[in-house]
């Protein structure tokens, strides 16, 4: 079979794509044959070798993708022969709240990823898709749709009178949006681009606000919420989440999931998180029943992912330089 590998360096200029002896499926496990993968801003740092020694070569990238089941092995009951499906994130998380027995092994990092051919994966570690979604749609739900359902949802409650904050056009982002205006959230974005910022007006977005404009954000939302935001999507890290502390209602609810900005920061108002009681939930993409309440959601809402771009599969590399350009609305795909 054919498939991108990162072999004995990192960088995407090391990422080939070889030739590889196709999978062998063992008891309890599905052969897929995949049909299309989509890029996260983490498989880029994975191929740039941002892990450091935690990721192990030869590595094939990529944690999101869909592919159909072309066979299926011993003791195998969940799905049949023709199915469209999602690998996990986490293959060894099912269930429940996260632990060490289920993090933080992941596709494209402690297991090899979604760039190939074909997939052997446990039955036990992938989802049947939405059933009105293309196989390209569904290949952006693993990573970044989950994340932004788990936020909302899962380790949350989000509710129609509710405000939302979601920073930026990614893929989170955008899932976010749609989900949030699927249960009649009022919805503010924020981005650099003003032609992005009316994109996301044409998804639903209620309020926006162009941050290099509007440096100090959180005046803009205070000007709209006096209280401030029920819940912010924090996905710039270092230089945004101060101003996202500031910008929530007492008992108000962060969900942290990107450090786009930088991982560390000095700047953090304890006293306003102290004070004003809010609550700051790190956010790890979700488990497999998860993924499948959100697809039945998904589902219910007949919501299809943003997607921005497609690229043939042997113009991978491509793809992940669209994807770092930063000029993206939605996701970046691979179709095979």
């Amino acid at each position: 079979m054919k498939a991108w590998q990162i072999k004995d360096q990192f960088g995407l200029r090391h990422l080939e794509l070889c030739d590889t002896p196709k999978p062998i499926l063992k008891s309890g496990e599905i052969l897929l044959k995949m049909q299309a993968a989509s890029l996260n801003y983490r498989d880029m740092v994975t191929v740039e070798g941002g892990y450091g020694k935690t990721v192990k070569t030869p590595l094939i990238p990529c944690s999101d993708g869909a592919g159909v089941v072309e066979q299926c092995g011993p003791n195998t009951s969940r799905f049949n022969r023709g199915d469209l499906i999602c690998p996990s994130f986490f293959p060894n998380w099912k269930d429940g709240s996260a632990d060490p027995s289920k993090l933080p092994d992941a596709l494209g990092g402690a297991y090899g990823g979604t760039l190939c051919d074909y997939m052997v994966v446990s039955e036990d570690a992938c989802v049947k898709a939405p059933a009105h979604l293309n196989a390209i749609e569904a290949a952006t739900l693993p990573c970044a749709a989950l994340t932004a359902w788990s936020a909302l949802f899962e380790l949350s409650s989000l509710k129609s009178s509710d405000c939302l904050v979601i920073q930026g056009t990614g893929g989170v982002a955008l899932f976010a949006l749609q989900l949030a205006k699927a249960v009649g959230a009022t919805v503010l974005i924020t981005s650099s681009s003003d032609e992005k910022l009316e994109r996301a007006r044409n998804l639903g977005a209620d309020h926006l606000v162009n941050y290099r404009t509007h440096p100090q954000w959180d005046r803009e939302v205070k000007k709209i919420w006096s209280q401030g935001a029920d819940h912010i999507i924090e996905l710039g890290g270092a230089q945004t989440l101060e101003q996202s502390i500031r910008a929530t209602r007492i008992g108000g609810h962060i969900s942290l999931i990107g450090v786009l900005s930088g991982a560390n920061t000095n700047t953090i108002p304890l006293p306003l998180i102290l004070m004003r009681n809010i609550r700051i939930q790190g956010v790890t993409v979700g488990s497999r029943t998860a993924f499948e309440r959100m697809n039945s959601f998904l589902e219910k809402h007949q919501i299809h992912p943003v997607i921005d771009t497609t690229f043939p599969f042997e113009e991978t590399i491509a793809a992940f330089k669209h994807l770092t350009s930063g000029k993206h609305f939605g996701k970046v795909c691979v179709e095979f």
